[in-house]
Protein backbone atom coordinates (compact mmCIF):
# COMPACT_ATOMS: atom_id res chain seq x y z
CA UNK A 1 0.00 0.00 0.00
CA UNK A 2 1.44 3.38 -1.02
CA UNK A 3 -0.03 6.03 1.26
CA UNK A 4 1.14 9.59 0.41
CA UNK A 5 0.44 10.66 4.00
CA UNK A 6 2.46 7.82 5.51
CA UNK A 7 5.07 9.23 7.91
CA UNK A 8 8.54 7.91 6.99
CA UNK A 9 10.48 9.79 9.67
CA UNK A 10 11.70 7.91 12.71
CA UNK A 11 11.26 10.94 14.97
CA UNK A 12 8.52 13.57 14.99
CA UNK A 13 9.20 17.14 13.81
CA UNK A 14 7.85 20.23 15.53
CA UNK A 15 7.72 23.88 14.53
CA UNK A 16 10.80 25.78 15.71
CA UNK A 17 9.03 28.67 17.37
CA UNK A 18 11.25 31.50 18.50
CA UNK A 19 14.89 31.65 17.53
CA UNK A 20 16.74 28.46 16.66
CA UNK A 21 20.03 29.55 15.10
CA UNK A 22 21.63 27.17 12.68
CA UNK A 23 24.53 27.10 10.27
CA UNK A 24 24.96 25.07 7.13
CA UNK A 25 28.55 24.38 6.13
CA UNK A 26 28.51 24.68 2.36
CA UNK A 27 30.97 23.15 -0.07
CA UNK A 28 31.59 25.76 -2.78
CA UNK A 29 34.52 26.24 -5.06
CA UNK A 30 36.06 29.58 -4.12
CA UNK A 31 38.31 31.85 -6.11
CA UNK A 32 40.68 33.68 -3.75
CA UNK A 33 41.33 37.19 -5.11
CA UNK A 34 43.46 38.68 -2.32
CA UNK A 35 45.00 37.22 0.81
CA UNK A 36 46.76 38.55 3.89
CA UNK A 37 47.97 36.95 7.08
CA UNK A 38 44.65 37.94 8.70
CA UNK A 39 42.06 37.31 6.01
CA UNK A 40 41.12 37.07 2.37
CA UNK A 41 38.84 38.36 -0.35
CA UNK A 42 37.14 35.60 -2.30
CA UNK A 43 34.66 35.41 -5.15
CA UNK A 44 31.61 33.17 -4.74
CA UNK A 45 28.63 32.31 -6.92
CA UNK A 46 26.15 32.85 -4.08
CA UNK A 47 25.89 35.52 -1.38
CA UNK A 48 26.73 34.65 2.23
CA UNK A 49 25.61 36.35 5.42
CA UNK A 50 27.87 38.90 7.07
CA UNK A 51 28.85 37.58 10.50
CA UNK A 52 28.52 33.92 9.56
CA UNK A 53 31.47 31.61 10.18
CA UNK A 54 32.76 28.99 7.77
CA UNK A 55 35.43 26.34 7.68
CA UNK A 56 37.49 26.17 4.51
CA UNK A 57 40.73 24.81 3.13
CA UNK A 58 43.51 26.79 1.48
CA UNK A 59 46.30 24.97 -0.32
CA UNK A 60 49.61 26.79 -0.10
CA UNK A 61 53.28 25.92 0.28
CA UNK A 62 52.45 22.27 -0.35
CA UNK A 63 50.06 22.08 2.59
CA UNK A 64 46.30 22.17 3.02
CA UNK A 65 45.41 24.67 5.73
CA UNK A 66 42.13 23.87 7.50
CA UNK A 67 40.95 27.34 8.51
CA UNK A 68 37.94 29.03 10.02
CA UNK A 69 36.82 32.53 9.19
CA UNK A 70 34.01 35.00 9.70
CA UNK A 71 32.39 36.87 6.81
CA UNK A 72 33.02 40.61 7.24
CA UNK A 73 31.44 41.80 3.98
CA UNK A 74 29.63 40.40 0.95
CA UNK A 75 28.97 42.63 -2.02
CA UNK A 76 27.90 42.07 -5.60
CA UNK A 77 30.81 42.22 -8.00
CA UNK A 78 30.44 45.35 -10.10
CA UNK A 79 32.58 44.44 -13.11
CA UNK A 80 33.73 41.47 -15.10
CA UNK A 81 31.91 38.74 -16.89
CA UNK A 82 32.47 35.79 -14.58
CA UNK A 83 30.22 33.21 -12.92
CA UNK A 84 31.30 34.48 -9.47
CA UNK A 85 29.22 37.58 -8.90
CA UNK A 86 29.92 38.12 -5.17
CA UNK A 87 33.06 39.40 -3.47
CA UNK A 88 33.34 38.16 0.09
CA UNK A 89 35.73 39.46 2.76
CA UNK A 90 36.68 36.84 5.34
CA UNK A 91 38.64 37.40 8.55
CA UNK A 92 40.58 34.34 9.72
CA UNK A 93 39.78 33.04 13.22
CA UNK A 94 41.82 31.03 15.73
CA UNK A 95 44.92 30.49 13.62
CA UNK A 96 47.52 28.27 15.21
CA UNK A 97 51.20 29.19 15.05
CA UNK A 98 51.92 26.96 12.04
CA UNK A 99 48.98 28.32 10.04
CA UNK A 100 49.96 31.90 10.86
CA UNK A 101 53.56 31.22 9.84
CA UNK A 102 52.56 29.70 6.48
CA UNK A 103 50.20 32.60 5.70
CA UNK A 104 52.80 35.20 6.68
CA UNK A 105 55.53 33.55 4.56
CA UNK A 106 53.16 33.27 1.60
CA UNK A 107 52.20 36.96 1.74
CA UNK A 108 55.76 38.17 2.34
CA UNK A 109 57.05 36.14 -0.62
CA UNK A 110 54.73 38.09 -2.90
CA UNK A 111 55.37 41.61 -1.59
Amino acid sequence: MNDMNHERRHAPRVEATGSVPGQLEIDLETHVVQISSRGMMAELEVPVTVGSEYEFTLSMEGEDLELRGVVRNCEPKTSGDTPTPYRVGIEFRRLDEKQQDILTRFVESRL
